[in-house]
């Protein structure tokens, strides 16, 4: 029964946000007729608005017989629509900042990106993936052909290159299936499935290897068991083994062991405890555990327990 009521009370409360946008600038909107609209008791609606409140949303409460309820017009956002390249720069700013926790207004930069995105954005775009966090500039043209991968990415549809690789005496005309982006040690990568190599290959996003990139009209199905670890692991782009972490977290910070992001691929909650997610360097991940204090363990694998052992130990007697 309990369950019913809080669903009854949830799109009460969006129903009332409605008529606040529809009608925000215009007057406010008093108790007993915000009652009357939502058939429901006007006792309810000072709790709907502080469900709203706590949302983000400022509703005002303007005393006197003319008073009543308004949707400050500031959350309206009324913000013109984005072009694809826009939403991406958006995005792209979104997850650069989630690599850098040092940013002095870190968590405000996510709230507000998250109302702004929310808004003017359609969902779920696959994004770049960032092994290593610092940034790294490129000219305009690479700007440009990042863009376009992302963008056929999103559409599904295949992209022609001409790329020269170490061992070409020329560059080369290749189809390919793009799947993602990396950013990887003060360079970006392309995954994508080669139709002359019937197979994943890695493609640089350098001047001196890619020489020109369109998308296509032609479509692709999406493999779904491709896997990008797999893919980088097996290619060398990564020299290190990928390997399969799993950690106990302290129930106390674990909002924040989510919110880190730095973590590794994959990252998913096995159970109240424990997390995985493939490690792609295990130094990394060690300096990054140590920095917790104790709140984050390595459960498996057993190699990386005894060796992050063995490095506590020898900081504890170098300390001693």
């Amino acid at each position: 029964m309990s369950g019913g009521i809080e669903l009854n009370r949830t799109a009460l409360t969006i129903r009332m946000l409605m008529i606040l946008k529809a009608r925000a600038i215009q007057e406010p909107i008093s108790t007993e007729k915000l009652a009357a609209l939502l058939e429901t008791n006007p006792r309810n609606i000072r709790e709907y608005r502080k469900e709203l409140e706590t949302a983000g949303f400022t509703i005002e409460h303007k005393k006197g017989p003319y008073g009543g309820y308004l949707l400050e017009k500031s959350a309206l956002f009324p913000v013109p629509k984005l072009t694809r390249y826009e939403t991406l720069a958006l995005k792209e700013a979104s997850a650069f900042i989630h690599q850098h926790k040092e940013f002095t207004h870190y968590e405000d930069f996510h709230r507000a990106m998250d109302k702004i995105l929310g808004q003017v954005c359609e969902p779920d775009n696959r994004g770049i993936t960032y092994i290593e966090s610092p940034f790294t500039s490129f000219d305009q043209q690479v700007e440009q052909w990042i863009d376009q991968v992302r963008e056929a990415i999103q559409l599904r549809l295949c992209i022609q290159i001409q790329y020269q690789g170490s061992k070409d005496p020329k560059p080369q005309k290749i189809l390919v299936d793009p799947y993602d982006i990396v950013h990887y040690r003060k360079a970006y990568y392309l995954i994508g499935f080669s139709h002359s190599r019937k197979d994943y290959r890695i493609y640089r996003f350098s001047s001196q290897r890619l020489f020109d990139l369109q998308i296509t009209s032609q479509s692709f199905l999406w493999d779904t068991s491709y896997q990008l670890h797999q893919v980088i692991s097996r290619f060398g782009l990564i020299r290190s083994d990928v390997q399969k972490v799993i950690v106990w977290v302290d129930p106390a910070i674990q909002s924040r062991f989510e919110e880190f992001g730095s973590w590794g691929h994959e990252v998913t909650k096995i159970d109240e405890q424990k997390y995985g997610f493939l490690c792609f360097d295990r130094y990394e991940l060690y300096r990054q555990i140590f920095s917790f204090d104790g709140l984050v363990k390595i459960l498996e694998p057993q190699d990386f327990v005894k060796e992050f052992q063995g490095k506590i130990n020898q900081w504890k007697e170098f300390g001693e």
